[in-house]
């Protein structure tokens, strides 16, 4: 072997473990001990001081007080983390996640924001069935009687939502809309519990979604995502796998915004039944 051509690996192996110190800080966890960090991670105790005094002294890390080895993040996290903020686009980013889950699900794919009491359609993918279900792009629709809405909601406390029903007032669009604050209060509280929400028809006859919340780095929901469709292939088996798979990629752009999830329970891709969508091809 050539001198030297071990080295680089060793630096590499020293980044890497810098990068794992720097992801144990979270909203949850923003100061840490050097004695913990190495205990966490299961690293020597003398590697870990050589990688804090080096992040240190490069402005990623600052101590909580001289002389004691408790650090939080430092300036330069900051100034990286304002500057990747800033060059964010929500769109951009969700659009080629959103893609691939419309070729698995083949439903047509929404991501939606809050805007004025109500949630604003900003971008879609469409599937390739011959029949499916289009807004467009810049269009409102009420927060109570969809999919996307009712996760907007679910990400507002109590008082917030109380406020929304009353200037926005809760109307009916079909026989299965939510009109009953206290329902639809019940209704985000199951939703809060599982993660998804699903539209029965509330909006549109014939037309059912499921959708999930989109979160950035402080855990904040900023957005939502729906797969929407006919209701006739909305089974409850297809949408008890929608849900899973809207979550996932929910999931994959919120991590994508820099949101740090704690568990993965649902990260292993669970094919589609058989005889629905991407497996039934007659």
């Amino acid at each position: 072997m050539p001198s030297g051509e071990g080295k680089p690996r060793a630096e590499i192996k020293s980044l890497v473990k810098a990068m794992r110190l720097l992801k144990l800080f979270s909203s949850q966890h923003d100061v840490w001990a050097a004695e913990d960090m190495a205990s966490f991670l299961g690293y020597h105790k003398s590697s870990v001081q050589r990688i804090l005094s080096t992040l240190e002294n490069e402005g990623f890390l600052a101590r909580v007080a001289p002389r004691k080895s408790t650090f939080r993040l430092g300036p330069e996290i900051l100034f990286l983390g304002n500057v990747a903020e800033a060059n964010l686009d929500l769109r951009s980013i969700a659009r080629p996640a959103m893609a691939e889950l419309v070729e698995r699900a083949r439903e047509t794919c929404y991501l939606c924001v809050a805007d004025q009491g109500q949630c604003l359609y900003v971008e879609k993918v469409e599937c390739s069935q011959p029949v499916r279900i289009c807004h467009t792009v810049g269009h409102r629709n009420p927060m109570h009687c969809t999919g996307v809405g009712k996760i907007l909601l679910s990400s507002m406390t109590d008082a917030e939502i109380t406020r929304l029903i009353e200037t926005q007032r809760l109307e009916a669009h079909t026989c299965h809309t939510i009109t009953a604050p206290d329902r639809l209060m019940r209704e985000v509280a199951s939703i809060r519990q599982r993660g998804t929400a699903v539209d029965n028809e509330e909006l549109n006859l014939g037309v059912k979604c499921v959708a999930a919340p989109i979160r950035d780095r402080s855990g904040v929901v900023v957005a939502a995502i729906s797969l929407s469709g006919p209701a006739h292939r909305f089974t409850p088996v297809t949408i008890r796998q929608f849900e899973k798979e809207i979550k996932r990629t929910a999931m994959e752009i919120s991590k994508m915004l820099g949101f740090f999830q704690t568990s993965n329970r649902e990260s292993a891709h669970t094919p589609f039944p058989a005889g629905q969508n991407d497996l039934d091809k007659g």
